[in-house]
């Protein structure tokens, strides 16, 4: 019953913080769906970063990695978004657009998930 508060929990901020941070880049952006590629990389990166932390440091705690990767992280990141908005730019014929969304967050996602680990790995080796 204690993963399952922590990761509701999490969830709740981590939707919450999406809902924000997602409107405020939006806000500012046209047709491409910036929003859903920044909150992917910067998931990507922290999620990294906890788990390889978890790995090297052994500081943080099963019940953190529950709260913040499953709850937290789980509900900011947004990879059903990336997959319909990427559809949508498809459809309407925004073909450059669509190629640089669903490669971007594959590339820069895979990217930040890098970095997260070698960051880890100054932190904690």
């Amino acid at each position: 019953m204690r993963d399952v508060l922590l990761v509701g929990f999490g969830g709740a901020i981590g939707a919450l913080l999406r809902f924000i941070i997602g409107g405020i880049i939006q806000k500012n952006t046209l047709t491409f769906p910036l929003s859903t590629f920044v909150i992917n990389v910067v998931g990507s990166f922290f999620l990294s970063l906890l788990m390889y932390s978890a790995e090297y440091g052994g500081l943080v705690s099963r019940e953190i990695r529950i709260f913040f990767a499953v709850g937290v992280l789980g509900a900011f990141t947004t990879f059903s978004s990336l997959e319909y908005e990427s559809l949508r730019l498809l459809e309407v014929g925004e073909y450059f657009l669509f190629l640089l969304d669903l490669l971007g967050n594959v590339i820069f996602g895979f990217g930040a998930c890098l970095s997260g680990k070698i960051v880890a790995t100054i932190i904690w080796r």
